[in-house]
């Protein structure tokens, strides 16, 4: 196993990495810069599109767009036609804006509060034609959400940064959840949960900010944690024509955030490859 720089360039605050296998290309945020950023193929040249406000959550869609959780609203981004587009406004009940998102699978979009300090949140549904739904009024902070079929199971998984990563038996139909228990255990781990991404093996791969390692949860709890040279890995995504390759965005904050904090790194040499990202339906 291998970590590395990638590029020259430091985020500001970066956040919600995910590979898009069509146009080939590894998409991530500057929040403190209220940017989008895109490296063709995961490498080589940073391109850049300002946005009209800070985007935390971005998820590709069917018809080659982007959705991102604005400060006001989930927008559709268009990168090559450097334009956005209010697609809805928030709802009363989330209590705020909205931080990292992901899309299930069947086309419909996860999201939740955004709170940089433990404070009252929900986690939410959202369809293009059926709108917003309630699917847990007790996440402090949504991170990491993610969709997969996890033994024989349609499972969601959400991270609630003020404590563990949940799961629920999950209906993307209705919108709807069971019962939720404890997917990743926190207790004992350094940082706090952060953004997280789904290998082809369904183990679940952790960013644990002001942690300084990703952890690796399975449905039979921790299975493994890798140190990195950082304090703060803000989230994780498979990329590279194999998707063997494991990025990661930093944060440079705290006393204890070193030179590389701020910078995406890549971990090479993991044995293990991801899985395409599930895709918001057109719109």
């Amino acid at each position: 196993m291998k970590v590395a720089r990638v590029g020259d360039f430091t985020l500001g605050w970066g956040e919600s990495l995910v590979w898009d296998e069509r146009t080939f290309r590894l998409y991530f945020v500057d929040c403190a810069a209220r940017t989008l950023h895109w490296l063709n193929g995961g490498e080589g040249k940073l391109h850049t599109l300002a946005l009209p406000s800070m985007a935390t959550g971005i998820v590709p869609t069917e018809n080659g767009m982007l959705i991102g959780a604005l400060e006001d609203g989930l927008f559709v981004i268009d990168p090559d036609g450097r334009t956005t587009r209010l697609l809805s406004a928030y709802p009363a009940g989330l209590g705020g804006r909205a931080n990292d998102a992901c899309a299930d699978l069947s086309g419909n979009l996860v999201t939740g509060t955004l709170n940089l300090v433990q404070a009252p949140g929900s986690s939410w549904w959202f369809s293009a034609r059926r709108g917003w739904r309630l699917l847990d009024p007790d996440i402090s902070n949504t991170n990491g959400p993610t969709v997969a079929v996890l033994d024989d199971s349609m499972t969601l998984i959400i991270g609630d940064s003020s404590a563990n990563y949940f799961s629920y038996p999950y209906d993307a139909l209705h919108g709807t959840v069971g019962p939720r228990r404890v997917f990743g255990d926190m207790a004992g781990l350094e940082g706090v949960p952060d953004g997280a991404t789904l290998d082809a093996a369904d183990g679940l791969w952790c960013a644990l900010f002001g942690g300084g390692r990703l952890a690796r949860f399975t449905t039979s709890g921790l299975d493994r944690t890798l140190d990195l040279p950082v304090a703060n890995p803000a989230d994780v995504t498979f990329g590279g024509p194999d998707l063997d390759r494991l990025y990661v965005v930093t944060v440079p904050l705290g006393l204890e955030a070193g030179a590389l904090d701020g910078a995406l790194l890549v971990v090479d040499d993991l044995g293990v490859a991801g899985r395409f990202e599930p895709r918001f339906a057109a719109v």
